[in-house]
């Protein structure tokens, strides 16, 4: 037990020594992620521009959105949730509409769901058309790279939706 005392006594010191370092930010400012913490319609097209998409501001009847495609394929993406100060909650992304080559089977659109997981849903409205929607939550912020990261997934996911509904 003396001994173990001894040890104690002399690492102690050594590991206090060695705790500031630990608590030092060793990273440089460029390092660092930029974070959105208001994303715009503006933020949203240069991202999609950014990644070699199409990215045009536009506004309907629906409210303005940023409209898209990916291999042909038209996608939207516009704000929800918006303040005064248009601080949004969520973003929206939705594919154009496409009605299905063949009939769908549950088991077809389940199969095309677990495929896609996470990054689209499938629905269908009541004329028979089908589309896509993704949401996403922006409360407290995001980088920049996620935004891009995000809306290439789902431009990805818009030729899927496609493929899968022109069978």
């Amino acid at each position: 037990m003396a001994r173990f005392a001894r040890v104690i006594a002399f690492a102690f010191p050594l590991v206090l020594a060695g705790l500031p370092a630990f608590a030092e930010d060793t990273s440089k400012a460029s390092d660092k992620p930029e974070v959105l913490t208001k994303v715009t319609l503006e933020d949203i097209r240069d991202a999609l521009q950014n990644a070699g998409y199409r990215g045009q501001i536009g506004s309907d009847n629906g409210g303005d959105f940023v409209s898209s495609a990916s291999s042909g394929r038209n996608f939207f993406v516009s704000l929800g949730g918006c303040d005064d100060q248009k601080l949004c909650k969520y973003i929206l992304m939705e594919t154009g509409s496409w009605t299905p080559k063949t009939a769908l089977t549950v088991d077809a659109i389940n199969q095309f769901q677990g495929d896609n997981a996470g990054w689209v849903t499938l629905l269908m409205s009541k004329d028979g058309k089908c589309y896509g929607d993704y949401r996403a939550v922006l409360t407290g912020g995001v980088t920049k790279a996620w935004l891009r990261s995000t809306l290439e997934a789902f431009a990805t996911s818009t030729e899927n939706i496609a493929n899968f509904l022109e069978k």
